[in-house]
């Protein structure tokens, strides 16, 4: 695999580096001030508990695809060590925003092959975004379609929908 795709080496225990932790929580300053929407659906804010402090907790992440139709939203964690995904292993998540979308989320684990034609999908529809998101965790942007799948075994995805009882 292309050295660059890899980024950090040991994804299980790879996190955000220390200098882009601020910058990653901007959006959330958006999100907390009621300006959210300002980002469309190219973010969401994660509403989750904490599985350790049990305190609630907001995490903005990055959507890969948004269907209005059905308002399911797929994401996955840059970093497979990332809390919010741990947690909502634990713990279902609260609520999830994304645009003027909002719901109480049930989440299904996305697989590998998925997570891959996302990756695809997502830089073929947003070149210069997705140029500077791969960035971020050290990923090369033109990957091939191998190198893709085997960044796509190193993370966990999720898709999240509406609760069944919940109305459009």
């Amino acid at each position: 695999m292309n050295a660059s795709l890899q980024g950090n080496t040991n994804h299980e225990n790879a996190r955000p580096p220390a200098f882009m932790i601020p910058i990653l929580k901007l959006p959330l300053l958006l999100y907390r001030t009621g300006l959210g929407w300002l980002l469309g659906h190219r973010f969401m804010l994660l509403t989750h508990i904490g599985r350790r402090s049990g305190k609630v907790r907001r995490t903005v992440l990055a959507v890969l695809h948004f269907d209005a139709g059905t308002r399911e939203i797929m994401a996955i964690s840059a970093w497979s060590a990332s809390d919010w995904y741990k947690n909502i292993l634990t713990s279902p998540a609260l609520q999830v925003e994304t645009g003027f979308t909002r719901y109480a989320p049930i989440y299904r684990s996305l697989s590998t092959e998925e997570i891959a034609a996302l990756f695809d999908a997502y830089r073929r529809k947003n070149p210069i975004f997705s140029r500077i998101v791969c960035r971020i965790p050290g990923w090369q942007w033109n990957a091939s379609g191998k190198e893709l799948l085997d960044l796509a075994k190193t993370l966990r995805g999720v898709a999240l929908q509406p609760k069944q009882n919940e109305s459009a």
